[in-house]
């Protein structure tokens, strides 16, 4: 027959490995896209969770209209938007596609 003890120990054991895999680098995420989120500014070029790119030219509270092409705006809520893009990261993929066709 087993300890009580060590059954309880086990069951935290499981319950740390749980915490540090799974509920803390949750909780770093969703901090980094409160802190973007919040962030944002007039003109800050955006990607939405949707996947459209566009420039933000307002904001209403928890509406951002951000432009998508000259003259096509579009609403968004400020939670769907999910990462700033800027000149760094075009130049990083320009860059990546660049490497890949090299023999």
């Amino acid at each position: 027959m087993q300890n009580p003890s060590a059954n309880l120990i086990f069951i935290l054991f499981l319950f740390a490995i749980l915490y540090f895999l799974m509920w803390r680098p949750q909780q770093r995420r969703i901090r980094a896209m409160q802190a973007l989120q919040s962030s944002l500014q007039l003109g800050d070029e955006i990607i939405t969770s949707a996947g459209f790119f566009g420039t933000i030219r307002r904001f209403d509270g928890e509406v951002v209209t951000i432009e998508l092409s000259p003259g096509v705006e579009a609403p968004v809520n400020r939670r769907a938007i999910s990462g700033r893009v800027g000149p760094d990261r075009a130049g990083e993929e320009a860059d990546a596609d660049v490497d890949e066709e090299r023999p």
